[in-house]
């Protein structure tokens, strides 16, 4: 009775459920390494080459995300006004919720540092991804984001009125994700 009372209790009081990370069947789109416990791609040395080669990313393992495990988990949608300065306009950017991508690698509770095709790389705390939920977009607008736009895809935040948040979160939204290293 006592087992079965522990697990009862352990049961209820876990905060998230984590998926057992399949393998890719497409084309990779993008990369969690670092502190991960889910892994489903092998370890990247120094002398790798490859855009994560040049971007000098090595690991002991990641985890990869075609599209079909990006679309396999919840989606969500979040509208902004998003663009060139002087030239923005509404886009509904759609994808998982950057928490459920880190939970299925198995970072929950980590920090999150998404770096971009260019190298630009950002630093997100796990309590900033649970307070506001970012979206990791594969879509704009209902389309795929394919790489020379935001994709194949962007850390979106929701919209926020707090000036200082909305300058903060800005420098967050990664686009033309790569890799996510995790901390």
């Amino acid at each position: 009775m006592r087992l079965a009372l522990s697990l009862a209790i352990a049961l209820t009081t876990s905060t998230a459920v984590r998926a057992e990370m399949p393998a890719p069947q497409g084309h990779v789109i993008v990369s969690l390494g670092g502190a991960i416990t889910e892994t489903n791609l092998p370890p990247r040395g120094e002398n790798d080459g490859g855009l994560l080669g040049y971007l000098e990313v090595q690991h002991d393992g990641a985890a990869g995300f075609d599209a079909a495990i990006l679309d396999s988990l919840e989606q969500v949608e979040i509208t902004i006004a998003y663009g060139p300065e002087g030239n923005q306009r509404d886009i509904a950017f759609s994808g998982p919720r950057l928490s459920d991508v880190m939970v299925m690698a198995g970072a929950e509770g980590k920090t999150a540092k998404p770096m971009a095709m260019d190298g630009y790389q950002a630093e997100i705390p796990w309590d900033s991804i649970q307070a506001h939920q970012p979206i990791m977009a594969t879509h704009a607008d209902g389309s795929p984001m394919g790489i020379g736009g935001y994709g194949p895809t962007m850390i979106v935040f929701p919209a926020t009125d707090d000036a200082d948040l909305a300058a903060e979160q800005s420098g967050q939204q990664v686009w033309a994700l790569a890799y996510i290293g995790i901390e």
